[in-house]
């Protein structure tokens, strides 16, 4: 999605009034492979007036599902946690989706490395909303170990027939 087009679901975002509406069309502009545009986002999420508290966690969670936007969401919650868990931290629920959502697909060592390093400083509450999220991280390192080369192999195998 060009920088146009995002811009013109960002004017349909802030001129409906249909809550259903307005959760459809800040996930659309999610979607985008434009890096900048994500990161905008991402930061625009900060501002209760633009983007209800309760969404930012939304589009936080869908930047980092896109492929294009999951190490930008993953650095975006290290760099403003202390805001969003000031934010956030009272409940506890919306803190967990939080936390589980942003490190569902990490999936290498060095960012085990970052979870574990980022957990010492910050886990203040959400000991176990960091603990299921550092075991998800780490099936999906051994995930990546044992079966990504074999998985790209079958893929390339099944293609050339």
């Amino acid at each position: 999605m060009d920088e146009d087009v995002w811009e013109f679901i960002w004017m349909k975002f802030h001129s409906t009034v249909a809550v259903s509406e307005k959760k459809i069309l800040l996930e659309a502009l999610t979607c985008s492979d434009d890096r900048n545009l994500l990161n905008r986002l991402l930061n625009l999420s900060l501002n209760s007036e633009v983007v209800l508290d309760q969404d930012a966690i939304d589009v936080i969670i869908h930047v980092a599902r896109n492929p294009h936007g999951r190490d930008l969401a993953w650095k975006f919650f290290r760099e403003k946690w202390k805001i969003l868990n000031a934010r956030y931290g009272e409940a506890l629920f919306m803190n967990s989706k939080l936390i589980s959502g942003v490190t569902e697909f990490l999936n290498t060592d060095s960012e085990l490395n970052e979870l574990k390093n980022f957990i010492k400083t910050y886990e203040e509450g959400s000991a176990a909303s960091f603990s299921r999220a550092v075991e998800t991280v780490e099936a999906n390192v051994r995930w990546q170990t044992l079966y990504k080369e074999e998985l790209f192999q079958w893929l390339r195998k099944s293609l050339t027939h």
